[in-house]
């Protein structure tokens, strides 16, 4: 791909139903090793505010993608983020999470990395290293309930893909909630089913 162009399409068509987005993120996240600065692969464009999709989907799914580096395509029709007085509508949740700046700067980050499965099962982990010798952190709940689990950040550092400095405790920034948590050694995180959390460790 990176031969011929800059992004390259990994996928089918995505469709702004759950199990398209789920089976294009499990299909793509696989793929890591082939993404670098300049050389993208596409999940197809984004679903966020389309369909039957809950705001904790359109959350996950907004998140995985720029955890996977991907082009951010959107896919809905902005007019609705428009007012009937003309001015943006930033009380839309859909707006919010689309427009949320620290997602958006690691789906950009300088060095290019697509985000690597470290967990596979019912709950992802993902990580992403970052400028600065920071880590993104994404845990993904697939279940159909809400569920918990906690990260042992040592363990992150340990892990030759990233370049997290091993410390006794590390600093910690919830990106959905906006919320800095300092001197932990271990994320719990609580996610609602097809919901996600996501971190930045330093």
């Amino acid at each position: 791909g990176a031969q011929a162009g800059n992004l390259w399409r990994t996928t089918p068509d995505i469709r702004p139903v759950w199990s398209s987005v789920l089976g294009i993120y499990e299909h793509n996240v696989r793929l890591y090793k082939y993404a670098r600065k300049g050389a993208w692969n596409d999940p197809d464009m984004l679903e966020v505010g389309n369909g039957d999709l809950t705001i904790d989907e359109n959350k996950a799914h907004f998140s995985l993608w720029c955890m996977m580096a991907s082009p951010l395509i959107l896919g809905n029709d902005v007019r609705k983020f428009i007012k009937e007085d003309g001015t943006v509508d930033t009380d839309s949740k859909i707006y919010s999470i689309l427009t949320n700046k620290a997602m958006i700067s690691i789906d950009q980050d300088e060095l290019g990395v697509q985000c690597k499965r470290i967990k596979f099962g019912i709950i992802d982990v993902l990580i992403k290293p970052l400028v600065d010798n920071k880590v993104a952190v994404c845990v993904f709940n697939k279940s159909n309930k809400a569920s918990e689990y906690t990260v042992c950040i040592d363990d992150i550092a340990k892990s030759s893909f990233v370049n997290l400095p091993e410390k006794e405790y590390y600093d910690v920034y919830d990106v959905w909630e906006d919320k800095k948590i300092e001197q932990i050694k271990n994320i719990n995180a609580r996610c609602e089913k097809h919901g996600v959390k996501v971190f930045i460790i330093e």
